[in-house]
């Protein structure tokens, strides 16, 4: 028997759908989305509704699809088991690791539920209703570290898909960087971009970081209140900054530059 289940309608319902030993979905989807973000669950039909031509709720939308792919990667690699039941009660059957090898992740936490003979369709009716191994999930959630508050950088690149590629160009451009310098010194031809001796998790001084960028202290720091330079890390009443965080910043200010002459 196939329902025309409505997308986040289920996260309005009554969340208390139970099988021995087992959280629906939904309840679970629910949980992690609660402790990652804060997120209730009668706030994500809200979440989704919102028009995308506006860009409202896009780095909220953002922030659950990333949860719905971390979650179905846990199922998919037998960390915590899932099952099904028919729509409307029946047997539960166990789901095999291999459903949750799928594209799109955030459809199916939408609904709770899958057509068990079209699973990999997310856009098949579905017959059966999705539950989680409670045991499994809940020691799997009560070791999860919060993601605390996302940081200004952090936001910047969930609103900002530009922002985010050039971040991830500059972090590719450091790690080659870095397997040059080790391996191809006699080899190389051309001059490397950044100084990457002794790179790995040395900590800098503001001034070292000044004479990295170029910029004196005000400006470093300005950059850090609008969210355009990597933080400090606080050692009591000092503040350090991670060599490999600030060659990445640099290296995605050249990204950026290239993107913006093409």
């Amino acid at each position: 028997m196939e329902f025309n289940m409505v997308p986040w309608a289920q996260y309005l319902a009554d969340p208390w759908l139970v099988s021995h030993s087992k959280y629906s979905l939904i309840s679970a989807f629910s949980d992690l989305v609660r402790v990652q973000h804060g997120f209730e669950r009668h706030e994500l039909p809200e979440i989704f509704a919102a028009d995308h031509a506006e860009g409202e709720n896009d780095a909220c939308r953002h922030l659950v699809a990333l949860d719905a792919a971390f979650l179905a990667r846990q199922f998919a690699f037998g960390r915590i088991a899932t099952f099904v039941r028919p729509l409307g009660g029946g047997e539960v059957v166990v789901l095999k690791q291999t459903f949750w090898e799928i594209d799109d992740a955030l459809a199916r936490m939408a609904t709770g539920a899958l057509n068990l003979e079209r699973w990999a369709d997310p856009d098949a009716a579905p017959t059966h209703r999705i539950f989680v191994d409670a045991p499994a999930f809940d020691e799997w959630l009560a070791g999860l570290k919060p993601l605390g508050l996302l940081s200004n950088r952090e936001l910047e690149e969930a609103l900002n898909p530009q922002v985010r590629a050039a971040r991830a160009v500059a972090a590719r451009r450091l790690g080659e960087i870095s397997d040059k310098s080790s391996t191809c010194h006699s080899e190389r031809t051309t001059p490397l971009p950044l100084q990457l001796d002794g790179l790995g998790p040395e900590l800098l001084t503001l001034a070292d970081v000044c004479d990295l960028v170029r910029k004196g202290k005000s400006s470093v720091y300005s950059m850090i209140s609008g969210g355009q330079f990597p933080e400090p890390i606080k050692l009591g009443s000092n503040s350090r900054w991670a060599k490999r965080e600030v060659l990445t910043w640099i290296e995605e200010q050249a990204a950026r530059r290239g993107s913006d002459r093409n």
